[in-house]
């Protein structure tokens, strides 16, 4: 019997979409999420099956997907990839290929500045807060305004009319 990711992934202790993303990693399967495929070295230990509803009428009506079941060999294949290259199939192999991959500048030709990046990234941080607190708070506002603040000014509008229209009597 096959196993889907989630059941492998339960072995590895990830989830579904964890266990896909681990499996390109060490080159079992290619492709983006919802549209993975198996490579070479998956198909020893893969099996793709292709779905179709096909009820007729429209074309929305007709679903097609891929599913993958994975062998009882896999989880141990795998393993043995992750001890042997932890970093997943497009990792450098030794550490001077990643040493020699990236400098201390950046592609701009301006040096790395930790002060400015965490100036930066905090007024993003705000901002953000901002944005996600207005959002939350949009529904909430109109009721407000509508049910508390609108009566409440007209109570103090219909007082304060009543109180300078009484001293104008007195006088």
């Amino acid at each position: 019997m096959g196993k889907s990711a989630r059941v492998l992934g339960s072995e590895f202790g990830r989830t579904a979409r964890e266990m896909n993303e681990l499996l390109k990693e060490h080159g079992y399967l290619y492709g983006e999420p919802g549209a993975y495929g198996l490579t070479e070295k998956g198909q020893q230990y893969g099996e793709e099956q292709h779905h179709s509803r096909g009820t007729g009428g429209y074309a929305h009506y007709n679903r097609n997907w891929e599913t993958r079941t994975w062998n009882d060999e896999t989880a141990a294949a795998l393993r043995a990839d992750m001890a042997a290259n932890p970093g997943g199939f497009g990792a450098p192999t030794s550490p001077t290929e990643e040493e020699d991959s990236f400098d201390d500048e950046s592609f701009d030709g301006r040096s790395n500045n930790d002060d400015n990046d965490a100036g930066l990234s905090g007024a993003g941080l705000v901002i953000g807060g901002v944005v996600v607190g207005v959002l939350l708070l949009a529904p909430h506002v109109k009721p407000f305004w509508d049910n508390k603040v609108k009566p409440g000014a007209k109570k103090l509008r219909d007082k304060l009319s009543r109180g300078e229209s009484g001293e104008a009597a007195d006088t």
